[in-house]
């Protein structure tokens, strides 16, 4: 990482992303509206970002604009969407891959990460289509925020997480480990389940790190 800034001004983004010469930028935004405008400054620059997108995300106009204007800057955008695409989206779309079928998904989180209501991400629809397994999303019992995930099927798994990775900690880690596949990825707009899955290492040419 060779710069960081803080600022609701998307050109003072810009303007260090451009310094910084940085090949990526890492966007946090408070809204889609401010999103919008902090990927067409960074885009304007020729880098590539991962964009933390929050609910309720951006429309099919507001993504084709966007599609198009990073493949004519060479540049390349992964959207995670929503603030608690770890827990609600990549974690349990990762855990089912272990099973030989998957008849439900429960995903038990904070009353406090969103609308329980919502449905699952990308990662986890795109996984499940076709599929007549169910998701559900409930809300965590006890006083320490922790979430718990358990798989039902052929393969039960129950994994259970607490403390500040399924906060912020989760979603720095997301963000950060995307970044080898955006790196690698074409010109243009990307969702999680069309690039490789973020990890915590890479793999170079001279041997695993």
């Amino acid at each position: 990482m060779v710069a960081a800034v803080s600022a609701q001004d998307a050109s003072t983004v810009a303007a260090a992303v451009a310094e910084a010469q940085a090949d990526v930028a890492l966007l946090a935004p408070a809204s889609p509206e401010v999103a919008s405008a902090l990927v067409e400054a960074v885009v304007a620059t020729g880098a590539s970002a991962v964009v933390l997108l929050p609910s309720p995300g951006w429309g099919e106009t507001e993504l084709a604009r966007h599609r198009a204007a990073a493949v004519a800057a060479g540049s390349a955008l992964l959207l995670i969407e929503g603030e608690d695409a770890l827990v609600r989206d990549v974690l349990p779309a990762v855990l089912a891959l272990a099973c030989v079928s998957v008849d439900r998904v429960d995903v038990h989180v904070p009353a406090s990460s969103g609308s329980l209501d919502d449905g699952p991400g990308p990662l986890l629809s795109s996984l499940l289509r076709g599929d007549t397994a169910g998701v559900r999303f409930l809300p965590s019992e006890g006083e320490t925020p922790c979430a718990r995930i358990s798989i039902v099927g052929d393969g039960n798994i129950e994994f259970v997480m607490e403390g500040e990775a399924i906060r912020d900690g989760g979603r720095a880690g997301l963000v950060i480990n995307a970044i080898p596949a955006l790196l690698e990825a074409r010109p243009g707009l990307h969702r999680l389940v069309e690039l490789p899955l973020p990890h915590a290492w890479a793999i170079h040419a001279g041997g695993a790190e």
